[in-house]
């Protein structure tokens, strides 16, 4: 008899998992049944989370009133299980949008509107500094920059274009590149050109 066969770990993987929220905030959220172990120590807040349903990266899940988003591959199963490096989401990013809100009516009984912005949805990023070196005909110079990790949809690719503006800890920034070379998760590299902290 074999004690570690796939069926009898399954079984027992089977009794400890919980379910957690996925991809809370969009319009599609779903459970996911899994566990939570620790990673290596870093830096930043990071965990294996480990299912037998298939979860991919760029999802986000719900870990203790907290989101964190899957950073690594998840192809296949290792093992008898699907594994990902889950990662802290340090910042709620709060999307807007302009709509036109009925205030009134003139004299003559026509609608009078006033525009606001207002906050369209909210999404979970990851969001680390780096600083970059640019090397043009021997001049050298560090651009202080804030890459910004999230979710690959197609809201968000509409909303993170190149030279839009996105808020973050009270400073506009700049989204100077968008790449998509891993797939599920959209790299944003944003500048502010505040040079005072807010008040």
């Amino acid at each position: 008899m074999n004690l570690f066969d796939a069926q009898t770990l399954t079984e027992a993987f089977s009794g400890v998992v919980e379910p957690y929220v996925m991809n809370e905030l969009t319009d599609t959220p779903s459970t996911v049944n899994g566990f939570v172990t620790n990673a290596m120590l870093t830096p930043d807040s990071t965990f294996h989370f480990h299912s037998l349903s298939e979860f991919k990266r760029g999802d986000y899940i719900s870990i203790d009133g907290s989101y964190y988003l899957v950073m690594t591959d998840v192809v296949a199963q290792r093992g008898f299980k699907y594994k990902a490096l889950v990662q802290y989401c340090n910042y709620i990013l709060e999307l807007t949008k302009t709509v036109k809100i009925k205030v009134g009516t003139d004299n003559m009984g026509r609608p009078i509107y006033k525009t606001e912005t207002v906050v369209d949805r909210q999404e979970p990023a990851v969001v680390s500094y780096k600083e970059m070196t640019v090397d043009e005909d021997a001049i050298v110079t560090a651009t202080k920059t804030l890459v910004i990790n999230v979710q690959d949809t197609i809201k968000n690719r509409k909303s993170f274009q190149v030279n839009e503006a996105i808020a973050l800890y009270g400073r506009s920034y700049k989204v100077i590149n968008a790449e998509i070379v891993k797939a599920g998760l959209i790299e944003l590299k944003v500048q502010s050109e505040d040079v005072l902290l807010p008040i």
